[in-house]
């Protein structure tokens, strides 16, 4: 369990820092800020995209939709993380960005008990590279990528990069 959902986040997230040259700039110049830099990758470009099935205890109403007990739903991790009610500027990456309340580990009793360990992986894997690969850039355009066929996990076949 989690090593998918690390692979992804660690591949997702230096797709955009490369994407993000100023970004990557910044956390290259502050590597203190990585902790707020993988949340706000956490939150930007989720490893996970849709939740599994869940199944409604009771009938419930949301924004105006009930779904009535019984009847499975499925949460859109990867839209809730860009509510543009939750989060303001939600399709701008930022690293600097506070209060990051983001569902990419889930909620509740479906929180993922390996968060601590993933967002230290990723804190390691992305100052590391960044530190021992100044040069890093990708070898082809961010369109040219390929994505893993998945409605729950979001991630790349491979990120193709020079340095």
């Amino acid at each position: 369990a989690g090593h998918e959902t690390t692979v992804n986040l660690n591949a997702n997230g230096v797709l955009e820092l490369l994407v993000h040259r100023d970004e990557m700039d910044k956390l290259r110049s502050d590597p203190s800020m990585i902790r707020t830099a993988v949340e706000e990758l956490l939150r930007y470009t989720s490893p996970v995209f849709m939740a599994t099935e869940r199944y409604a205890r009771e009938d419930v109403t949301i924004c105006g939709v009930t779904i009535p007990q019984g009847e499975m739903a499925l949460g859109v991790i990867g839209s809730a993380n860009r509510d543009e009610t939750v989060f303001e500027n939600p399709d701008v990456l930022d690293l600097t960005r506070e209060n990051n309340k983001h569902l990419a580990f889930g909620y509740g009793i479906h929180f993922c008990l390996g968060a601590p360990l993933a967002r230290l992986e990723a804190q390691i894997a992305i100052n590391t590279l960044l530190k021992r690969a100044p040069e890093l850039r990708l070898k082809d355009s961010p369109d040219s990528l390929s994505w893993r066929p998945s409605l729950i996990l979001r991630g790349l076949k491979a990120l193709p990069v020079q340095f």
